[in-house]
Order: structure tokens, then C-alpha cells, then sequence
């Protein structure tokens, strides 16, 4: 008999499919492409995977083949079930920091010298501010008309907090904040990182997902993005084990020094989030399926996060 495939929901820009070949199963995925946004999710997703699998690191899917003219790849299909934010144990964070430790390792990063670095990738304070600055000055094109709510908390409550962030980072000398953080100081980062990203198999050995804007990055902003996505938003108390092991049971040369980096820019990108969750009031923006009531009260939790850091 021929395979069947099945369209799975939740592909948000990426098409997915269940592939069932007797009793095989795989994932076929066609990753997005548009003269707007031509990044080339594909290839660094492979090339991510790749990387992992000749590394010995089995917590993410086995990469089978790929047609780069119809963006498509065929994957290893992960059986398991989505870890709610509320269902989310310290032995789950405890997984999750182990996986993104042997990725750093030592003896695996000199393989990885050819992949490139993630989407949005920054490594100055400068830079950091610059990306976030940018999501910041888009959201003025909310429409008080169309979404008054939300364009009262962009114009009005959410500046104020990022002024003050602002201010505090430019207070430092000019050389620290352009000071470009040296390669041996750099993570891999498998970026989009969360338990929104991941599966629960029968066995509990935690399995993570998505892997299309992976690469290089500040460990900084890779350890708040994971602590603060909005889809899958960590507990406090779990978000601090994260960060103290990530930052420190890992090959960083200076733990101290990336605990302290990473206190001046987690709220950057709690405010950051912050702007994504306001993504579809923006002209053209897609609401479609989501509430906007929800993602509302998603970007006061970032920035009521935000003021807490400072």
C-alpha cells in the first residue's frame, strides 16, 4: 500500500504531515518561504539536526532526507504529548538544561564552526537593544481605531519601562556596550527553545522540536528567550533553575560573568516578547485564531516580568 499522509494542525508558517508507510512513521514537513521573509528555514534546520545527531545528542528528531526546490524534509516522527506550562516538573527543566549544556560541549563546537548564527542573532549590549528597539517603534502603527486597547498599552504603558531599561544600559561606558562578545563566549543556541517545543514520550525522556533559526548566539538571550516564551511561559521559580544551570554546570568560561549579562538583558527581552505578543494588532498583522484579549494580557505578563527585573 502507499504511505497516507495526514495534515497536522499547528504549523503556524510550516506545513506538516504525518507520513504512515505500514508500520512506519514519519514527519514530512514543508517549511515557509516568501519574498518578504526568503530566510532559508530548510537548510538550517538540517543543518541543526545534522550537527546533533553526529554529536551522539538524540533529544531531537532523527533528519532523514530533504528536497531543497519544494522545502521540504523528511523527519523522524516523535511520538509524545504537548508539556503545558502548568504540567512543567524540575526534572523536566532539569532535561532541558542538559540537552542545551551538550550541545555546548566542548569536543562538539568545533564541528559546529560552519553553522550559521540564529535569526536575530546579537552579541553587544548594543545590538541587543538595537533589535528590540526596532519591535518597538513598529508598534506605534497600532491603529487607537481599530485596537484601542492595545494601542493604549503600546503607546503609553509599555515605553515608559523601556525607557527606563534603555537609560540604564546607555549609562554604562560606551565600550561595554560595544564590546562584541568573543567567540569562545557564544552559544548554540537551538532558538524558539521552550517546552512549547517539546514532547513527552511514553518513556518521559523529554524530546524537543523546531529547530529552523538554530545556530549561534549570546547564551544570554538563549536562556531568557527560554525562560520567557509567551507559549510556554516558565514559572518563576523553575525559570531560576533553569538559568543557574544553564549558566553555570556548563563549559562558560565566566558563569559570573553570563549570570550578570544576563540580568541587564533578560528584561530586554521580556519586553521584547512584550512586542511579538502585539505582532497581530499591527496593520496586516494575523489575528486570525487567536484572541486578542489573550495576547493582550500575554504582553502585560511580559512587561509586568519586565518591571520586575529592573
Amino acid at each position: 500500500m502507499p504511505p497516507t499522509l495526514t495534515l497536522l494542525p499547528g504549523g503556524r508558517n510550516n506545513r506538516v504531515w504525518k507520513v504512515e508507510a505500514g508500520a512506519r512513521h514519519y514527519l514530512l514537513k514543508q517549511y515557509f518561504w516568501s519574498r518578504d521573509d526568503p530566510r532559508d528555514r530548510l537548510g538550517q534546520e538540517w543543518s541543526f539536526l545534522t550537527f546533533l545527531r553526529q554529536s551522539g545528542i538524540t533529544a531531537a528528531p532523527e533528519p532523514l532526507a530533504f528536497d531543497a526546490p519544494s522545502r521540504c524534509a523528511l523527519l523522524e516522527f516523535v511520538e509524545g504529548t504537548d508539556i503545558p506550562p502548568e504540567d512543567v516538573t524540575t526534572e523536566d527543566v532539569h532535561q532541558a538544561s542538559q540537552f542545551f549544556l551538550a550541545i555546548q560541549e566542548h569536543r562538539h563546537r568545533e564541528d559546529a564552526r560552519r553553522l550559521p548564527n540564529v535569526s536575530e542573532a546579537c552579541f553587544s549590549l548594543t545590538e541587543h537593544l538595537r533589535v528590540t528597539e526596532g519591535r518597538m517603534v513598529r508598534l506605534q502603527q497600532i491603529s487607537p481605531s481599530d485596537w484601542p486597547e492595545a494601542a493604549a498599552f503600546a503607546h503609553s504603558e509599555l515605553p515608559p519601562a523601556w525607557g527606563e531599561l534603555v537609560k540604564k544600559i546607555r549609562s554604562l561606558p560606551q565600550s561595554v556596550r560595544e564590546a562584541v562578545l568573543p567567540d569562545d563566549e557564544r552559544c548554540l543556541s537551538p532558538s524558539d527553545f521552550g517546552f512549547h517545543n517539546a514532547l513527552r514520550p511514553p518513556s518521559g525522556t523529554l524530546r524537543f522540536l523546531d529547530f529552523e533559526y538554530a545556530g549561534w548566539d549570546d547564551p544570554a538571550k538563549t536562556v531568557a528567550d527560554f525562560c520567557n516564551q509567551p507559549d510556554g511561559l516558565l514559572a518563576m521559580p523553575l525559570a531560576r533553575i533553569f538559568r543557574e544551570a544553564a549558566c553555570t554546570d556548563g563549559p562558560f568560561r565566566f558563569p559570573e560573568r553570563l549570570l550578570a549579562r544576563l540580568a541587564l538583558l533578560e528584561p530586554v527581552y521580556q519586553i521584547k516578547w512584550a512586542c511579538i505578543c502585539l505582532n497581530g494588532f499591527l496593520p496586516g498583522g494575523r489575528m486570525a485564531g487567536r484572541r486578542p484579549d489573550a495576547q493582550l494580557a500575554r504582553a502585560r505578563e511580559m512587561l509586568a516580568r519586565a518591571q520586575s527585573s529592573l
